[in-house]
C-alpha cells in the first residue's frame, strides 16, 4: 500500500510540475481561455486571416501553464491561420528566430523581459503600416504595475500603436489596458489606461483597439524643415522675435495640425550645409539623421523619397510629383560659320559641283571662268571659240536656280537661327561627353540609377538644396559641353524668366521623376492618420490648388524685379540704333572737318609757294 501510495504520489506530482494546474483552480484557467477565445474570435480574426503567438517566459512552469491554457482554445480555432512560435529559457534554444513580418500578434508573456525576448520588435521595425498587438500578462499582483508600465513605455518606445496588454489579478478579474500617446494631462507618454474587461461572456467595450490620434490636445509635434521656395519659405518675423513660415508644405501641415489639433513646432536646418549630412561623409547634422534618432516627428521641405530614405525612414503618400529634366545652353549646337555656309545642301550636291570643276579644268585647262558663273560674277574675258562659250552659257543656264537656291536657304538661316541636331535623352548627353550639374541630393538620387552608376564621373554635385542655383551656374558657364539637371517646374519658370529663354534647350526625355512627402521616424504612429488626411486632401482637389497657388505666387515674386530689369534692358536695346546713329553721324562730320582742315592747310601751302 505505502509503494502504492508512493508511486501515485509521484505520479500526482509530475503531473502537476508539467502542467503547473495548481498555479490556480480549474475555474480560473477556463475563465481566461474564454476571454482569449472571445478576443481571438471577436478581434483578431476580423483584423487578419493569419494570426501569431508567441509564448515568452522567463519560467518553465508559466510556460506549461501557457500551453494548458492554449490547449483549451486550439480546438477551436478554424477561423484563421495560427503560427505558434515558443520561446524558453534554454540559451540555445533562444537562438533559434523565426524571422517575418508579424502583423497580428497574440503574445503570451510573464514579464518585459519575456516581451524583449520575442525580437517582434526587431521584426516588424522595418515596415511602415502598424500592426497589433495584444499581450497578455500573465504574473504576480504586485509585479503587475511594474511590468505593466514597462510594457506600455516599450510599446510607445516603438511605436506601437495598437498595443494591448491584458491581466488576471487574484480575485479572476481579467483586465485589458492601453495607453493613448496624447491627452490633454501629457504628451508622448505611457500612462496605463484600462480600455476593457471581461464578464464572463464578453468584453465590455465592443472596440479592442480605440483609435488613439483623433485629435492630440494641442501637444507639439517637431516638424524639421528648412528654407526651399516655393513649398518652404522661412523668414524672421520682427515683431514677435519667432520665425515665420509659408508655403505650400507648411499650408498642407497647418491643416494638418487643425484637423489633428497639434501645436506645429518648427526646426529650421536651413543653415546645414548638405554637404555635412551623415549619409554623405560622416556627420550627424542632417534630416535623415534628426528622423533616425527621432528627435523629430516629421521633416519636410521638398524632401524627395528615394529607395534609401524609404528604407530607413517612414513617408505618406506623394503629393508632388515632377520629372527631372536636362537643360543646356543650344550654343553648343549652333552652327559655325563654315556649317553655315555648307548647310543648305546636303554633300552630294557639293562634291558633284566639285567633280564638275574638276572636269572643266581637266579638259579645257582653266576652270575659272566656271568658278565665277558658278559665284555670280560677270566674265571677265570672253573666250573666242564658239564651243567654249557653249560650255559657259550651259554653266550661267545651270547655275543660276542653284544659286537662287542657296542664297533663299541661307538667307532663311540666318534669319531664323537654326541649329544642330539637338539631344533627346540623358543616354545621348553622355555618349557625347557632355558633364552634367546637379545638387548634392538630386545626385544621390541619381546614383540608384543603372546609367549615373556607371558614369559617376560625368556628374558633379553642387552644394547647395536649390535647382536655381544650378541653372545659373549653367548659365555663367559659357559654352562647353555642360548641362544642369533641375526639376521642371523650376527650370521652365527659370527659363520664363530668363532674358534669353530660347538660348536654352529642355531635353525632351525626363531623366528621371521625383517624388516629395513627408518624412518621419520609421514605423511612426502618424503614419496611418497623417496618410489618410493626405490622400483625402488629394482626392477633394485641395493639395492641387495650394500648389498651384504656391507657385504662382512665388513666380510673381521672382518676375518683378526681373522685369524691371528687362524693361530697362529693352528700353536700352532699342535706343541702342539712335546711339549708333548719332555715333555714325559724328564721326562723318568729324572726318569731314578734318579733310576740310587739310585741303585748308594745303591750299595755304600751294599759295605761299
Amino acid at each position: 500500500m505505502n509503494t502504492s501510495s508512493i508511486s501515485s504520489s509521484a505520479i500526482y506530482s509530475s503531473y502537476v510540475e508539467r502542467s503547473r494546474i495548481d498555479q490556480q483552480v480549474e475555474e480560473a484557467n477556463v475563465y481566461v481561455a474564454q476571454a482569449l477565445r472571445y478576443v481571438i474570435e471577436n478581434v483578431l480574426a476580423q483584423l487578419s486571416a493569419t494570426l501569431v503567438v508567441t509564448i515568452s517566459t522567463r519560467d518553465k512552469g508559466t510556460a506549461r501553464w501557457f500551453e494548458y491554457v492554449m490547449n483549451k482554445l486550439v480546438y477551436s480555432w478554424r477561423v484563421a491561420a495560427v503560427q505558434l512560435l515558443r520561446f524558453s529559457t534554454d540559451i540555445e534554444r533562444l537562438r533559434v528566430r523565426v524571422p517575418g513580418r508579424k502583423r497580428l500578434n497574440l503574445l503570451l508573456v510573464d514579464s518585459h523581459e519575456g516581451l524583449l525576448n520575442t525580437n517582434i520588435t526587431e521584426d516588424n521595425a522595418d515596415f511602415d503600416d502598424p500592426e497589433y498587438y495584444f499581450i497578455f500578462l500573465q504574473t504576480r499582483d504586485h509585479l503587475i504595475p511594474l511590468e505593466l508600465r514597462l510594457i506600455l513605455d516599450h510599446c510607445l518606445a516603438h511605436y506601437w500603436l495598437h498595443c494591448n496588454v491584458m491581466i488576471q489579478t487574484a480575485e479572476v478579474d481579467v483586465l485589458v489596458y492601453s495607453y493613448y500617446p496624447y491627452t490633454s494631462e501629457h504628451c508622448q507618454a505611457a500612462q496605463p489606461v484600462l480600455v476593457n474587461h471581461f464578464d464572463g461572456q464578453r468584453m465590455v467595450n465592443a472596440t479592442m483597439f480605440p483609435d488613439k490620434l483623433t485629435q492630440l490636445h494641442g501637444c507639439p509635434i517637431s516638424v524639421l524643415t528648412w528654407h526651399q521656395p516655393p513649398f518652404v519659405e522661412l523668414a524672421w518675423n520682427d515683431a514677435d522675435g519667432g520665425l515665420r513660415a509659408s508655403g505650400f508644405e507648411i499650408q498642407l501641415v497647418e491643416h494638418l495640425s487643425r484637423l489633428l489639433n497639434f501645436t506645429m513646432e518648427l526646426i529650421n536646418l536651413t543653415l546645414v550645409q548638405p554637404e555635412l549630412y551623415r549619409l554623405a561623409n560622416g556627420s550627424s547634422e542632417g534630416p535623415m539623421e534628426w528622423l533616425l534618432q527621432r528627435r523629430a516627428n516629421l521633416s519636410l521641405g521638398y524632401f524627395r523619397k528615394t529607395a534609401r530614405r524609404n528604407q530607413l525612414l517612414t513617408t505618406g503618400m506623394s503629393y508632388y510629383s515632377a520629372p527631372l529634366v536636362a537643360v543646356l545652353q543650344r550654343e553648343s549646337y549652333r552652327f559655325g560659320s563654315l556649317a553655315l555656309l555648307t548647310f543648305p545642301f546636303e554633300w552630294s550636291v557639293w562634291l558633284m559641283l566639285l567633280g564638275c570643276l574638276a572636269l572643266q579644268m581637266a579638259i579645257r585647262g582653266a576652270a575659272l571662268p566656271a568658278l565665277e558663273l558658278l559665284l555670280g560674277q560677270t566674265l571677265t574675258r570672253l573666250p573666242r571659240s564658239w564651243l567654249p562659250r557653249l560650255v559657259l552659257a550651259h554653266w550661267l543656264y545651270a547655275v543660276i536656280p542653284l544659286r537662287i537656291c542657296y542664297q533663299s536657304l541661307l538667307f532663311h538661316l540666318i534669319r531664323m537661327q537654326l541649329f544642330a541636331t539637338l539631344p533627346s535623352s540623358l543616354e545621348q548627353l553622355l555618349a557625347e561627353n557632355f558633364h552634367g550639374l546637379c545638387t548634392a541630393n538630386t545626385l544621390r538620387m541619381l546614383h540608384e540609377m543603372p546609367l549615373v552608376a556607371g558614369r559617376t564621373e560625368s556628374f558633379t554635385g553642387l552644394a547647395t538644396p536649390y535647382d536655381q542655383e544650378v541653372l545659373d551656374t549653367l548659365q555663367h558657364a559659357q559654352g562647353g559641353k555642360i548641362f544642369a539637371i533641375a526639376s521642371m517646374d523650376v527650370a521652365l519658370a527659370y527659363l520664363r524668366s530668363s532674358s534669353q529663354p530660347d538660348s536654352y534647350h529642355v531635353v525632351g526625355q525626363p531623366v528621371n521623376v521625383e517624388y516629395a512627402g513627408l518624412y518621419m521616424p520609421k514605423h511612426s504612429y502618424l503614419y496611418e492618420k497623417l496618410n489618410e488626411a493626405i490622400r483625402r486632401l488629394d482626392d477633394t482637389g485641395f493639395i492641387h490648388a495650394w500648389r498651384r497657388a504656391a507657385f504662382v505666387a512665388h513666380r510673381r515674386q521672382q518676375d518683378v524685379p526681373l522685369a524691371q530689369e528687362r524693361r530697362r534692358y529693352i528700353s536700352n536695346s532699342k535706343l541702342s540704333g539712335v546711339y549708333k546713329l548719332l555715333a555714325l553721324l559724328y564721326t562723318i562730320c568729324g572726318l569731314v572737318f578734318a579733310i576740310e582742315l587739310l585741303l585748308q592747310r594745303w591750299t595755304w601751302t600751294l599759295r605761299g609757294n
